[in-house]
């Protein structure tokens, strides 16, 4: 139970830092965005490390730690990129019902018990893509391009192994594969930002748009590896990936997006899909 109401605030949480994180980015490039919100976790982290230090942090510890931050790098850059060209009340539902299902994929495979309610969850995961994922008509009066399409399976799928990443580090290592994922993202950000050379200068209101997606999405983190390490990384996982929810009704108060008729429905579908996959 302690799992699922932690991945619930995670979703709340994760949620709201994506619709802002998307607001900035279309204010200003993604790519400046997401440097800010890496920066402003990256700060987050080790400061709350001070106050909750790890027991012991391994090789291991490190290892997954950075391969969580470079698939993370990928995924939120996607993410955002797929927000800003892209409707976010479509984007988001594609991207959790790859993120949550991925993780209970690789539970499976390893061996643990999935009843079947959860491969029912499962399917309708990947079914929900592709209906979400198909439009009629105009790009232009969908608001959903291909590329949005694309960048947001890519989103899903890399948070779905950086989840699975964290996930592997030890408990003993407390919240320092955060700190270590985010400085790895960090670092390729800034690569990134250097090699591109254009201008990435971002106007004072996406400013404060990402520092406020930075907190929210570091305080994020920090409840989503709790309910990892609390319960099984399946249930973490789906309800965690309830967080077009809070997306979508940000979406519709603030910008009054609305969606067609199968569009809904397979909105509904993945949402489904992400309750179904946390039942036992």
């Amino acid at each position: 139970m302690l799992t699922a109401l932690l991945g619930a605030a995670t979703a709340v949480l994760f949620g709201s830092g994506d619709f802002f994180g998307g607001l900035a980015s279309r204010r200003s490039p993604a790519l400046a965005v997401t440097g800010v919100v890496y920066v402003v976790g990256m700060v987050a982290f080790a400061v709350f490390l001070l106050f909750v230090r790890p027991e012991q942090v391994t090789r291991v510890d490190l290892l997954w730690g950075a391969a969580s931050g470079v698939a993370g790098t990928v995924g939120i850059v996607s993410l955002y990129a797929a927000l800003a060209i892209g409707r976010m009340s479509i984007v988001a539902p594609i991207t959790a019902a790859l993120s949550g299902a991925g993780p209970a994929i690789f539970d499976l495979v390893r061996g643990s018990h999935v009843g079947p309610i959860t491969l029912v969850g499962l399917a309708l995961a990947l079914v929900s893509v592709i209906i979400v994922s198909t439009t009629t008509g105009t790009v232009e009066e969908h608001g959903m391009p291909p590329l949005a399409v694309g960048l947001s399976v890519l989103a899903g799928a890399s948070f779905a192994c950086s989840l699975v990443s964290l996930s592997l580090t030890l408990p003993a290592s407390g919240f320092a594969p955060l700190l270590i994922a985010r400085t790895v993202g960090t670092v390729i950000m800034a690569i990134a930002l250097i090699v591109r050379r254009r201008d990435m200068k971002l106007d004072r209101e996406a400013v404060r748009m990402a520092l406020g997606a930075g907190l929210l999405d570091a305080t994020a983190n920090v409840v989503m590896l709790s309910a990892i390490r609390i319960g099984p990384l399946a249930v973490a996982a789906v309800v965690g990936g309830l967080y077009p929810v809070a997306t979508m009704l940000l979406a519709r108060m603030v910008l009054g997006e609305r969606l067609k008729r199968h569009q809904a429905f397979g909105v509904a579908m993945a949402l489904a899909a992400v309750v179904l996959t946390a039942l036992p």
